[in-house]
């Protein structure tokens, strides 16, 4: 007779009902996290965004600041507003740290052919109003006009289109950013 330490043990293995069962339960949680999965993936770009929009919000700040704070003037290719020779939001603030990949928001890049940066050059409108809250919003006098105003209730550049749960991320003269 064989010494009890050659015996071999047979261990449980799953049935095929309990396999199948489990499997079940995976793909029953996985349906259930996707949609979840989507709108982590939103409000992820909507932060990248709100990001993006505030590093235009330093460069503004840091360009005011070395021109006796004057806001800078910025053309943009959806509405010129200032002479050809005025560049647009790169060519101003390129050298506060602004780069191409600054000006584009992800949720506008996944819109594919009509976003906004393939049509304009930038997802964000550079154009400068006091938000007092409600619409219509008074411009904002640019250039050497001195306007005393809190610099929180201007707003100095949003997204083109309210694609953020339909609403846009604003950039405010303060630096703050929010969806509105």
């Amino acid at each position: 007779m064989k010494p009890s330490f050659f015996k071999r043990r047979r261990r449980p293995a799953f049935t095929i009902v309990e396999l199948l069962v489990v499997m079940a339960i995976i793909v029953l949680m996985a349906g259930l996290a996707l949609p979840n999965m989507q709108m982590v993936t939103l409000k992820a770009q909507s932060t990248i965004c709100a990001e993006n929009l505030h590093g235009i919000g330093v460069a503004v700040l840091s360009d005011a600041t070395d021109n006796n704070g004057i806001l800078p003037e910025i053309n943009q290719a959806a509405a010129p507003v200032y002479p050809s020779t005025v560049p647009g939001i790169v060519g101003v603030l390129g050298n506060y740290g602004v780069t191409t990949n600054t000006i584009q928001c992800p949720v506008d890049m996944g819109q594919g052919a009509g976003s906004s940066f393939k049509l304009y050059g930038s997802s964000y409108e550079w154009d400068p109003v006091l938000d007092d809250g409600t619409d219509p919003v008074t411009s904002l006098p640019m250039g050497p006009v001195n306007v005393t105003v809190n610099a929180s209730r201007i707003r100095i550049c949003t997204d083109f289109n309210s694609i953020h749960n339909g609403k846009k991320n604003a950039l405010y003269g303060d630096g703050h950013t929010r969806a509105r």
